[in-house]
């Protein structure tokens, strides 16, 4: 998972926290300073919270969290390297098909550092299934170009490190969020780190029962993630050769649907789908201990 890049899905997300923190109070006459830095003060704690009846989860967490993946990957430029020779790029010239199948696997520590503010750090491990079949011309010194298959299902794995925040504003039956969290992968056979920012914002419904709360909600979730790929083969005539494939997702985007239930504000579990209806399909699935 690459680079990160401003998109109009994030200026939409920041857009909707701005609004979303725009709480409604009652006007005051004439607040002094002090007044208006005591009020504000409170805000930021917990207690301003109880004393107007508002449960806040429990300031620390401990998760597990499992994350299944499938998308359609897009070709941006694929180079070669024969041999010594310098490496060229036959972006004028190929054709790939790519998909990726990736699983998450990490725990996450969070904490509230405000009431509204969550922030947390992700520790684990990715694997990834990338299949890819090319068909090109590689142009010899001497002699007619020479059509190259090259087909491969690779998998590899290694550590996955990061992490992000979230806030959430809500009413009485009702809660919004949004979230922005950044990973990087070590894996096997890619360029370097690969590096993803993923995006979300959610709106639903919320109603405690008994012990328990449940929570159901629905959302848009955007990830900018680039990587290279690297294929080193002997290839007849050409002998050792390098092909190096720069990919990015086809369609970004998922629409999310989701539900957590929370048992004594202490144990929670939660899973989300994700889908764009066309290529790209997510799970997630989590568990959490909160003191």
């Amino acid at each position: 998972m690459l680079n990160s890049k401003k998109s109009p899905i994030y200026i939409l997300i920041l857009g909707s926290l701005i609004a979303l923190m725009a709480v409604n109070g009652r006007a005051e006459v004439s607040p002094s300073t002090a007044e208006k830095e005591t009020s504000a003060t409170n805000f930021l704690q917990r207690g301003w919270y109880a004393e107007r009846g508002v449960e806040l989860p429990r300031p620390f967490g401990v998760g597990l969290n499992i994350i299944f993946m499938e998308r359609d990957i897009s070709v941006t430029d694929v180079s070669v390297k024969v041999g010594n020779l310098p490496s060229q790029s036959i972006s004028d010239r190929f054709d790939f098909a790519v998909s990726n199948r990736t699983t998450l696997s990490m725990v996450r520590l969070d904490a509230w550092v405000l009431p509204f503010l969550d922030v947390y750090l992700m520790l684990g491990e990715t694997r990834t299934d990338t299949s890819l079949s090319t068909t090109f011309n590689l142009r010899p010194p001497l002699g007619d170009p020479v059509p190259v298959t090259v087909e491969t299902d690779q998998k590899v794995n290694g550590p996955l490190y990061g992490g992000g925040a979230t806030v959430v504003f809500g009413g009485d039956a009702w809660f919004a969020m949004a979230d922005a969290n950044y990973s990087e992968s070590d894996l096997d056979t890619f360029d370097g780190a690969i590096d993803a920012w993923f995006l979300s914002s959610r709106l639903g419904w919320h109603r405690t029962i008994d012990r328990c709360q449940v929570q159901l909600w629905g959302g848009i979730g955007y990830i900018d993630a680039k990587r290279t790929l690297t294929i080193t083969t002997d290839l007849p005539v050409f002998g050792p050769t390098t092909v190096e494939v720069e990919q990015e997702p086809t369609d970004p985007l998922t629409y999310q649907l989701g539900g957590r239930l929370s048992l004594d504000r202490r144990w929670d579990a939660m899973i989300e789908v994700g889908s764009n209806f066309d290529d790209a399909r997510m799970l997630i699935m989590s568990g959490s201990i909160r003191f």
